[in-house]
């Protein structure tokens, strides 16, 4: 049974040596060959001096070297900091920094970005997959290092479930990005009920759609190796064109999709999908956000062959609740973030930490064994993110503090109720904004809005809202403010609503609200150019 990460490939190259592991565009690997291409890589890296537990970060595009990049930063008992490529240059700078990577891994189409990276961190030592002129003190070697040193027997280390397997950073819009640090057994406990839970096998096919940064990486990669299964990297160029999307579905004959639900509403919405045969795609997933009912019942409507899951949990916990659609369509609304996975267990709290009653909403806490270490060089933040409490036995349990507020169904099912940092106070009155949002999805011709609460002079928010409509649809500002009227209390109506033809994205497909709150501060009435 893997203990590390890297080891998962082993076994699924044991298993399947010439299955298709990764896919992007018209080329792959086989198992065999990923961990052959890993291997080099681990070798590459204790070559430069790499020590168990040294931190790797990794600046890559979409390719497949960023599955060979990852598996040999574990196979070398490094810790990962994958980077987004997107990544503004200072706040790249500020993660490794703080992680203290020495050791680069990169390619030729980044060689500008990496020399302004090494120009500000002069910790960085080692840098691998260039070749070209270094500072001095910086060693390199190209990427053909890697296939020079492949081989299928790997470094001979010691490497410990507990030890640190990767180090995440968010995106940052609520100010200085966190670093998330999880343990080889974190990630294989989430890879193992995935795979479990989903019945995935070697003849799955799983879509990767967010950047090889995010937490849907975990799923994507690391479930599908526990199965031997093949994960399709979809390109960045195909997501922006959602009916290019969907013949790559088509095409690639995808099994298992996984994403926030805004890729699936844009597939729903442009992508034709009525006109594509997607006969194989037996399990859809979503998380990250709240997916919009009426657009959630079109497209299990269209898809009625699949199952359909939410899956909840920020990147702390990996995934830690599931709930699986019924296949009759008959699923309420709002949908349940559901049950804690196996392995896990959740707690709903009240502002003073005691369990509330079941129909009492409260904060979910969450323990178990998908849960982080916790955040990398920050006490602090780790001091208010995780609290003890005793079991019976005297046992002291760690929980995560989620910031969501829960409560239960009569099935026991948990529901999500909001954030406390999406509560805002208006004249006195308390408002969600995702209420804002759902009472603007409710009407037809919307397709997708974000609420935005800005600082008023006064001290109360200031509301406003930016809105997607549908372009074959005539609808104006007062045609949309007489909808809300019948939803929302006169005090929850945003005193501005700007259209725009489509929102601004993070890398997992999010909608981009801080994108949005700075178009706003810098009182940009074209907002279409937000996108």
């Amino acid at each position: 049974m893997a203990i590390a990460l890297h080891q998962l490939a082993i076994e699924a190259a044991g298993q399947r040596p010439e299955g298709e592991a990764v896919r992007c565009g018209n080329e792959a690997l086989r198992w065999a060959e990923l961990v052959l291409n890993s291997n080099g890589m681990a070798h590459a890296l204790n070559g430069f001096g790499l020590k168990r537990g040294d931190r790797v970060a990794v600046f890559l595009t979409k390719s497949l070297r960023v599955p060979v990049a990852f598996y040999g930063v574990f196979a070398a008992g490094g810790a990962l900091v994958p980077i987004d490529p997107k990544t503004p240059i200072d706040q790249a700078v500020r993660i490794l920094r703080r992680t203290g990577a020495r050791f680069l891994v990169s390619e030729v189409s980044r060689t500008s970005v990496v020399t302004s990276l090494l120009a500000a961190c002069p910790e960085i030592k080692y840098v691998l997959g260039l070749n070209c002129d270094m500072p001095a003190g910086v060693n390199s070697a190209p990427w053909s290092t890697v296939d020079e040193l492949a081989s299928y027997s790997g470094p001979d280390l010691r490497i410990g479930s507990l030890d640190n397997s990767y180090i995440m950073h968010t995106s940052g819009s609520t100010g200085e990005p966190k670093l998330i640090c999880h343990t080889h057994s974190s990630a294989i406990a989430f890879a193992e009920w995935s795979a479990r839970e989903y019945g995935l096998t070697c003849d799955d096919r799983l879509s990767n759609h967010s950047s090889h940064h995010t937490c849907f990486a975990t799923f994507d990669f690391y479930a599908a190796a526990r199965a031997a299964a093949a994960t399709v990297l979809l390109p960045p160029a195909a997501m922006m064109m959602p009916a290019s999307l969907a013949e790559l579905l088509e095409r690639e004959c995808i099994t298992v999709w996984y994403s926030v639900p805004t890729a699936l509403v844009q597939l729903l919405l442009q992508g034709n999908l009525a006109e594509r045969n997607l006969n194989a795609l037996r399990w859809v997933l979503f998380a990250g956000e709240v997916f919009p009912d009426k657009h959630l019942r079109a497209l299990c409507a269209i898809l009625d062959h699949a199952r359909f899951s939410q899956v909840y949990g920020s990147t702390e916990v990996n995934v830690c609740t599931y709930y699986h659609l019924p296949a009759n369509g008959a699923f309420p609304n709002p949908l349940p973030i559901g049950q804690p996975c196996a392995g896990d267990r959740a707690l709903v709290v009240n502002e003073t930490l005691d369990r509330v009653s079941c129909s009492e909403a409260g904060e979910l806490l969450i323990s178990g064994a998908t849960v982080m270490t916790g955040y990398w060089g920050d006490p602090e933040r780790n001091g208010r993110a995780f609290v003890s409490r005793s079991e019976p036995g005297g046992f002291e349990a760690r929980w995560f503090r989620t910031g969501d507020q829960v409560k239960q169904d009569d099935d026991g099912n948990l529901i999500f109720a909001g954030r406390t940092d999406y509560q805002v106070k208006v004249r006195g009155f308390r408002v969600e904004l995702e209420e804002i949002e759902s009472a603007l999805l409710s009407i037809n011709s919307v397709r997708e809005a974000v609420a935005l609460a800005m600082n008023g002079e006064d001290g109360d928010a200031q509301l406003c809202a930016v809105i997607v409509c549908d372009p074959l649809v005539e609808i104006t500002e007062r045609d949309l403010r007489s909808n809300l009227q019948h939803t929302l209390p006169p005090y929850a109506i945003p005193s501005e609503l700007h259209l725009a033809s489509s929102l601004p994205r993070t890398p997992t497909g999010k909608i981009d609200r801080k994108a949005l709150t700075l178009r706003y501060e810098q009182k940009t009435e074209e907002w279409n150019q937000s996108a």
